[in-house]
């Protein structure tokens, strides 16, 4: 038999691979550091892993990466499962990841701290985008658990120092899968209510599983673009989460945070009597500046001898009304010889008068004014206006000059 009978087409020879590599490592461990990593559009991650010698092709499918609590980098040492495939169009091996850990640290550790450089980096922790705190809050409202000791703590702070405050309850899970979403559903429920002043998320001590709720990047960014300000007190004062770092304030414990959110009204009272006696001091300080005018006033000779001034101000308008009526008759003088002159001229201008000093008008049927002797036939009649009547009248013929 010669060897082309015998010969594998490369078809043939990868399935058979595929067959003996696939079986044997279906689930797996591997260990590496990550490189060429990317995280591409349709939410796939490729990506190799290599040590000293070799290296290792990756792909973890979206369905599969959504549940990493880490962000995967390059240069990153972490753990794998999955199972080897055979890519038989190029003829290459690749591992289907199915889990990532890190390698050498905790998983919520790193969790933790690549979330907390993300956000930093965007400037959420930034002091600028905090807000202040309502200086005396008259509602607040309590993201907690209704059964937990922090609740517990708050309202016996509020009722021993400021029961003034009203206290609005959104009771959440603040531990579990499910809590992160739901406290963002209580922020978001009592930031929509417009008498809301002040928010607190509290919740008691714990592990850093019991607490992770409070580091997720859901519960992050929403606390960030909140419109009310939000104090955050989580855990005891030694745990720090990714909440208290983007809420305006962090409390060390709920009890400290009831003290922040509202003062008490021994202090209250204590700031009003301050204000009362800045007050008084000055209106005192006021009054004095104003007796003193007075007192300077009181020496000048016009508020000694009133009655004087007014003579002397009643002279002057006594002088200044004279001044003004001789104005006004020379006015009235000067306008009144303007009249009488124009009057004149234009009694010089009265066709009416030219008339009776000898001198007539010739006006045709149609009213018009003869002006030349063209303007009239022979045997045409006209009117002659003359200074006491009219008369009619027939050309018979023209004359020259």
């Amino acid at each position: 038999m010669s060897s082309s009978q015998n010969s594998l087409s490369v078809s043939e020879l990868t399935a058979k691979i595929k067959n003996l590599i696939e079986p044997e490592f279906s689930n797996i461990w591997v260990r590496g550091e990550i490189s060429n990593f990317k995280h591409h559009g349709s939410g796939h991650m490729y990506f190799t892993i290599k040590d000293k010698s070799s290296e290792l092709r990756c792909v973890m499918f979206k369905g599969l990466n959504q549940s990493i609590k880490f962000k995967p980098e390059d240069g990153m040492d972490v753990l794998l499962q999955g199972k080897i495939t055979v890519y038989e169009l190029r003829g290459q091996y690749q591992l289907i990841v199915q889990l990532m850990e890190p390698a050498g640290i905790g998983t919520l550790y790193l969790a933790f701290e690549t979330l907390k450089k993300e956000l930093l980096s965007e400037g959420l922790f930034d002091n600028s985008r905090k807000m202040k705190l309502p200086k005396i809050p008259k509602k607040i409202g309590l993201i907690t658990s209704e059964t937990g000791a922090a609740l517990r703590d708050m309202i016996n702070i509020f009722n021993r120092r400021s029961t003034y405050a009203n206290l609005v309850l959104y009771p959440a899970t603040v531990q579990g899968v499910s809590a992160a979403e739901d406290i963002v559903n209580g922020i978001k429920r009592l930031s929509s209510e417009n008498d809301i002043d002040l928010i607190i998320l509290a919740r008691g001590g714990g592990s850093i599983e019991d607490l992770w709720a409070f580091n997720e990047e859901l519960l992050a960014r929403t606390i960030s673009k909140c419109n009310t300000p939000i104090i955050s007190a989580i855990g005891h004062e030694t745990d720090v989460t990714i909440s208290d770092l983007v809420a305006d304030v962090r409390a060390p414990t709920p009890s400290a945070a009831a003290e922040i959110a509202a003062p008490s009204i021994s202090e209250l009272k204590q700031s009003i009597n301050q204000q009362i006696e800045q007050m008084n001091t000055y209106f005192e300080y006021r009054l004095n500046k104003i007796w003193q005018k007075l007192d300077f006033l009181s020496e000048r000779h016009a508020l000694q001898k009133p009655i004087a001034i007014i003579d002397r101000y009643r002279q002057t308008a006594e002088k200044l009304s004279g001044a003004l009526t001789l104005s006004i008759n020379h006015l009235l003088s000067i306008n009144i010889s303007r009249i009488i002159g124009l009057e004149k001229g234009i009694a010089a201008l009265n066709p009416i008068d030219v008339l009776t000093r000898g001198y007539s008008i010739a006006f045709k049927k149609d009213g018009n004014i003869v002006r030349r002797q063209e303007d009239l036939s022979v045997g045409e009649s006209f009117i002659l206006r003359t200074g006491n009547g009219k008369m009619k009248a027939t050309k018979k013929e023209s004359l020259s000059d």
